[in-house]
């Protein structure tokens, strides 16, 4: 449910509500005094509320034709304005998760670790980040096209191909501390697609580390980003994914520090 939505729908209740208080109130008010309990505008106000909440505490009671008719009118409003109030809230609720799981979202992070493009490589950094002690406090963001959903639902995910701009935007890349770029390989020269993407990065985010995954570690289009970035080879992740089963994080770490 998209929020103009919902802003239509809270107008439509709030009119609704509005003319049913107006309208009965004003009809208990002078029709009933002299014949029931209630005497005054104030009883009246009381005795819609309890009567369009259905909660009907019979203190008050209407007596007359008209009363019976403006309580007739404020029951079904309530019934028919509460129990849409909670639909409209349930919505709302269950469209904020869906966004969430399908990456519509953003983020506004700071200090925190974009991953982009969900891949096999991607997916044992993530093992490895929750347990390395300086990662495992930090927020994550997986941004990428190859998978349509959430991959992990403690970490956030942001859907669409990591080299366009709004894309970026959402994860808040320019905040970004760290940045891991994997290669896509339904590219014909996957080397240069990820370069592309890490120039985009960087042009967004002047201060936090790049690794990128790479085939050729001298690729001569390195030579044309505004900094150095973190080699990480495609070959090496391999082999240390089928020797160690898993994700040689420190190696990168300590390239990070030592550069």
């Amino acid at each position: 449910m998209h929020s103009s939505q919902v802003r239509k729908q809270i107008f439509f209740l709030s009119a609704l509500f509005t003319f049913s208080f107006v309208f009965t109130t004003s009809i208990v008010w002078v029709w009933e005094p002299g014949h029931g309990d209630i005497q005054n505008y104030a009883d009246a106000v009381w005795w819609w509320f309890v009567t369009s909440s259905t909660v009907g505490y019979g203190d008050l009671v209407p007596v007359t034709t008209p009363g019976r008719i403006a309580g007739v009118l404020a029951i079904v409003i309530g019934i028919f304005g509460y129990t849409h109030i909670i639909s409209v809230i349930l919505n709302y609720l269950q469209a904020k998760f869906e966004e969430e799981e399908r990456g519509l979202g953003e983020v506004d992070y700071k200090n925190h670790i974009v991953i982009c493009e969900y891949t096999a490589f991607a997916d044992e950094l993530i093992k490895e980040i929750q347990k390395h002690p300086d990662f495992v406090e930090r927020k994550l963001v997986i941004a990428g096209a190859l998978v349509e959903r959430a991959p992990y639902s403690q970490y956030d995910f942001i859907y669409g191909v990591p080299i366009s701009p709004q894309v970026l935007l959402r994860t808040n890349i320019s905040e970004a501390s760290d940045v891991f770029v994997f290669a896509n390989i339904r590219f014909s020269d996957p080397d240069l697609k990820t370069l592309h993407v890490v120039s985009r990065i960087m042009e967004h985010n002047t201060t936090g580390t790049v690794y990128v995954e790479l085939n050729n570690e001298e690729h001569p289009m390195l030579e044309t980003l505004p900094r150095k970035a973190v080699i990480m080879k495609s070959n090496d992740l391999l082999k240390n994914a089928l020797k160690h089963h898993n994700f040689d994080l420190e190696r990168y770490w300590d390239s990070k520090l030592s550069s």
